[in-house]
């Protein structure tokens, strides 16, 4: 049987408040983008090095201001020379896949995350998510 971390990341329904997925993994990115968000605006490398820790993968040049939101951080994989300005949230429960050379404008925000149109589902509980693949050289403005 799958544990609801697995349902979510395989885009099926699953409950959000499971502990694995309220606990662990959500207090971590939380605590990852505290840090970011509060940490001095000069100290690029304390920064890059943020983001690359709570990123499932990266570019070797990253730059994103503050303030930065996600879920889970481990879903988003960006490429070489990725800009975000600021206030960008996404939303991972699924995948975020963004090529090289992508710049984000302000307050641009990604979502994977979606619920049943049936009230009835999604009265429920469940939610699933839906992967987001954005190709290379892609600006989006705010």
């Amino acid at each position: 049987m799958k544990t609801e971390k697995q349902k979510m990341l395989d885009g099926e329904l699953y409950h959000a408040s499971d502990p694995v997925l309220c606990g662990h993994d959500r207090l971590k990115a939380r605590k990852i983008t505290n840090e970011f968000n509060h940490s001095n605006e000069i100290d690029d490398n304390k920064r890059t090095k943020l983001i690359k820790e709570l990123f499932g993968s990266t570019g070797e040049t990253i730059l994103i201001e503050p303030s930065f939101r996600c879920d889970y951080g481990f879903n988003i994989h960006v490429g070489e020379n990725f800009f975000a300005n600021f206030d960008c949230v996404f939303l991972d429960v699924c995948e975020i896949r963004i090529g090289d050379n992508c710049m984000l404008g302000p307050g641009v925000h990604i979502y994977t995350a979606s619920h049943p149109l049936d009230p009835s589902e999604r009265i429920s509980g469940a939610e699933y998510g839906i992967p987001v693949n954005i190709g290379r050289n892609v600006w989006i403005g705010g």
